[in-house]
């Protein structure tokens, strides 16, 4: 076990493998259920340490998003700072919840995520998106309880605090 409190490394390393993840390539009949790995991971940590993570990186992340995923700049930037601000509202509540509750919770904050991504790419550039796009909602909360459980155990084998 590692004894740094301040291990950033690891929350750094996280999000890494999660944008890794969005870009992992999947089957043709799996493309539409990925889940939103970095808004996940995101949350969680939001949850875990609410004083170190928050709307800046929020904020970060969600460029950092868009230049990955090849969307407008700007768009995830703004809906990841905003349900960070939501999130750490609901912080010592989420805590406290079971984890299919927190399950429903990261549902919602993915179909926000969803719904403001689509309003505002269509303020741009109107498209009509299948219902197929709805599906990393279902899928995102079906691993959440996994995600926490795994994050989980790694915060406390490296001491993050």
């Amino acid at each position: 076990m590692i004894t740094t409190t301040n291990a950033s490394y690891v929350i750094i390393i996280s999000f890494v493998i999660a944008t890794v993840m969005m870009l992992f390539p999947l089957p043709d009949f799996l493309i539409w259920w990925r889940p939103n790995w970095l808004l996940m991971v995101f949350i969680y940590w939001i949850i875990a340490l609410p004083h170190r993570i928050g709307i800046v990186t929020g904020w970060m992340l969600g460029i950092i998003s868009d230049v990955t995923l090849g969307s407008v700049l700007g768009v995830h930037g703004l809906t990841f700072a905003l349900i960070a601000y939501l999130i750490l509202i609901m912080t010592n509540r989420l805590r406290l919840f079971p984890l299919w509750k927190q399950s429903a919770i990261i549902a919602l904050m993915v179909a926000f995520d969803l719904v403001l991504s689509l309003w505002i790419q269509n303020f741009i550039e109107t498209q009509p998106r299948p219902a197929t796009y709805w599906l990393p909602i279902i899928s995102s909360a079906f691993l959440w309880p996994w995600i926490f459980l795994i994050l989980r155990d790694i915060r406390r084998n490296f001491n993050v605090r």
